[in-house]
């Protein structure tokens, strides 16, 4: 994991609301098939049963691909189900339909 990953799945296994998480091995476990395939970084549950899919982007990244990912992964999170939830996550410089890790964060303590 690199230094942005590292802070934002410590920072959710500390929040009193989450069960469990795992980290999404590329070309292992969750694949969001589209124009593209994406392989978001986490997955993880809270105790009130909604699904979060994680995908983090520091911002030393170049994310030329990130605006195809993040309206990917919200297609997806809108037809898979209530329980679902799809996020990108910057550290500070997002884009749109993305958010901050303090955004990020705020959101995550209310499921």
């Amino acid at each position: 994991m690199n230094d942005f990953e590292k802070k934002v799945i410590n920072e959710i296994a500390n929040c009193e609301n989450i069960l469990r998480w795992h980290k999404n091995i590329e070309r292992k476990w969750l694949c969001i098939n589209g124009h593209l395939n994406h392989y978001p970084d986490f997955i993880v549950y809270t105790k009130l049963g909604k699904i979060l899919i994680i995908e983090t982007k520091g911002d030393d990244r170049d994310n030329t691909d990130s605006k195809l990912k993040v309206r990917l992964g919200k297609k997806w999170a809108n037809k898979a189900g209530e329980e679902f939830k799809y996020f990108m996550v910057f550290d500070a410089n997002r884009i749109e339909w993305a958010h901050t890790f303090d955004e990020f964060m705020k959101l995550v303590k209310e499921m």
